[in-house]
């Protein structure tokens, strides 16, 4: 996000996941959930960027006693990408045109027959995308159903998954395996058809959901010439 927003020049270090795009591997890093506020000092950054979804309830207060700000930005939903990386540029002074609104738009998609997908981000137990997401924003973007009911990203029962088997399953294809998803079909009685996405893609809210929009709308565009 930060250098899609104009402001790759000015980054100094990253946190200990960070990897795209490649120049990102080459820099300092800080520190995982909960970072090393020793290390981002010995940077001197002028500002830190965190994300609410995962940033460390100490932060504030630790970056406060050396006097450095931090912004936090939340991107829990499509929608809120774009003022994200507003802030962005307005905190770090950058001035790229954000484009991702119009380029979503580009993917939205109305289909005969919406298919029911689900997306899970682990099987054993079993958690998924539910509504009030991104994940769920993005399947409504493309033109599909979130077969989950439940908000948020909740743990969903065996019994529910095959009550209720969605059309489609979608997972990501670095956390999970082919096998373990055999694995979930096989404890569920469920069998339908999985589809393995790119989990840095799908599971990283930012620029790249254009991206994941294009490909979710190839995957489903593949199910509706099938079923």
């Amino acid at each position: 996000m930060i250098f899609a927003a104009g402001c790759g020049a000015k980054v100094v270090g990253t946190d200990n996941f960070s990897d795209y795009p490649e120049q990102v591997k080459r820099l300092p890093k800080v520190g995982g959930v909960e970072p090393d506020v020793e290390k981002i000092t010995s940077l001197h950054p002028d500002l830190v960027i965190a994300s609410s979804s995962n940033v460390h309830p100490n932060l504030r207060r630790a970056l406060a006693a050396v006097r450095l700000p931090l912004l936090v930005i939340t991107t829990d939903r499509l929608n809120q990408i774009a003022p994200a990386m507003n802030a962005i540029q307005r905190s770090a002074d950058c001035d790229a045109i954000v484009t991702i609104t119009t380029a979503l738009e580009r993917q939205r998609r109305r289909r005969a027959r919406q298919p029911r997908v689900m997306f899970a981000v682990w099987t054993n137990p079993l958690y998924v995308a539910g509504r009030s997401t991104f994940i769920d924003d993005l399947l409504s973007l493309a033109g599909a159903r979130n077969a989950v009911d439940a908000f948020g990203w909740p743990q969903y029962s065996l019994e529910t998954f095959a009550a209720h088997p969605p059309d489609l399953l979608l997972y990501p294809n670095r956390s999970m395996t082919p096998d373990a998803i055999a694995d979930l079909m096989r404890r569920s009685h469920v069998h339908i058809e999985a589809v393995a996405v790119d989990e840095n893609v799908f599971t990283r809210p930012g620029p790249r959901m254009v991206i994941a929009a294009a490909d979710l709308n190839r995957i489903l565009d593949q199910w509706e010439r099938v079923h």
